[in-house]
């Protein structure tokens, strides 16, 4: 098994299209490569059953011992649907919505050494910071 900080947690991140693969590749650009982030995508071509067998191939895959995070972009879409078709068969923790501050969460938790559960938490505390209103907050500051 590889040698790694803290705990060790494989993140899946699953969406329409190449957003998940931006959301990873920009997270390693801001925090450095990253070890068991994977990215997958649902293509237009693509079927459910094509993406599901590629999520489950790569949770197969994952160390003994290893927690796996999967996130998703959209509530009840078709990769949400697709990732919560395989909860029944894997322990995995599963966390929609996710969007890059929420992505670099991760990352950093990761890095701590925090587990996927500690992980969860924080991202339900952190997520409804990371939208805001600018001109809102524009109007605060010139008050």
């Amino acid at each position: 098994m590889r040698e790694k900080r803290g705990k060790l947690m494989k993140v899946i991140v699953v969406s329409h299209g190449s957003y998940a693969r931006g959301l990873v590749d920009t997270a390693q650009m801001i925090a450095g490569e990253q070890e068991d982030l994977e990215a997958f995508g649902l293509e237009p071509e693509e079927s459910v059953d094509t993406l599901r067998e590629k999520i489950r191939e790569s949770i197969e895959q994952t160390s003994e011992g290893e927690e796996v995070l999967i996130l998703t972009d959209l509530f009840y879409g078709s990769p949400f649907n697709t990732v919560i078709s395989l909860m029944s068969e894997y322990n995995l923790y599963h966390v929609t919505g996710i969007n890059l501050p929420l992505m670099m969460e991760v990352v950093m938790g990761r890095y701590a050494g925090k587990s996927a559960q500690e992980v969860c938490k924080d991202l339900l505390k952190a997520a409804p910071e990371t939208v805001k209103d600018v001109r809102e907050l524009y109007k605060e500051v010139e008050e």
